[in-house]
């Protein structure tokens, strides 16, 4: 069974935050990666589309940057003020559709992170994302996508996978891939120790780093910067697309 069309409105209220939205190992990595290669410092106005509970944008905030974090979930936002406060940092959260941005071109950075993009079944829907995210910046701004590399990924392909979180809930992740829409379809199951199952299902358009290049400039962003990592490798040497476009 395919995921519903509005699968993520809901989805990261459930398990994603529970057992996914934090403690990746990956975090600092990141972080040093964005203020490399966007120049972040003291100031900087930057927008984090789909900042989930604010594991990218607090940091950030705590570098100095001036963050504004939009998403869809409310508990996402609730949880990232809660962490924020507790940071001692200053987080602005929004909630928001994506493809219903409506900033004047007031930021300096946007990023997108962590393949939280190509959610809508149409695909003028994820033009309109970035149509969005190009009026929201400053002229001469910058905007960072990272995704999946659906050509990587193809190569290292599993249909299923488990995994286990520390209070001993199993997940079983299952996978396929639409070719003809382009779509990866995955359903995560959850197996608690108190027997509890619990199952979520997503959708996701995958595009490739040339047909993101395309969209990116129809947008008016003109990419400046590609990479397959977050330890900065050449983009096709590892598992993602991190392109970096620039507004004229």
């Amino acid at each position: 069974m395919s995921a519903a069309a509005d699968w993520f409105d809901g989805f990261f209220e459930r398990e994603w935050l529970d057992y996914l939205a934090l403690g990746r190992e990956t975090t600092d990595e990141e972080i040093a990666f964005l203020v490399d290669k966007l120049e972040l410092s003291q100031g900087t106005r930057l927008l984090d589309l789909a900042c989930g509970r604010g594991r990218i944008a607090i940091p950030l905030a705590k570098h100095g940057c001036r963050v504004t974090g939009v998403d869809l979930s409310p508990r996402s936002l609730e949880l990232a003020q809660l962490d924020a406060a507790a940071a001692g940092v200053m987080l602005e959260v929004i909630q928001s559709d994506m493809r219903e941005l409506d900033f004047d071109p007031e930021f300096d950075v946007v990023i997108n992170l962590f393949t939280s993009f190509g959610y809508f079944q149409e695909h003028a829907d994820n033009e309109r994302v970035l149509h969005a995210v190009a009026r929201s910046l400053k002229r001469g701004g910058l905007f960072l996508i990272d995704t999946i590399n659906p050509i990587a990924i193809a190569a290292v392909w599993r249909e299923r996978e488990w995994r286990e979180f520390d209070d001993g809930t199993l997940m079983l992740e299952q996978r396929a891939h639409d070719q003809l829409q382009g779509r990866h379809e995955t359903t995560w199951t959850f197996f608690r120790e108190d027997g509890v199952r619990t199952e979520q299902r997503f959708s996701l358009r995958v595009y490739t780093a040339a047909e993101l290049r395309e969209m990116l400039e129809a947008a008016g962003l003109r990419v400046d910067g590609a990479w397959g990592s977050w330890n900065g490798t050449e983009l096709g040497d590892g598992f993602r697309t991190i392109l970096r476009a620039r507004r004229g």
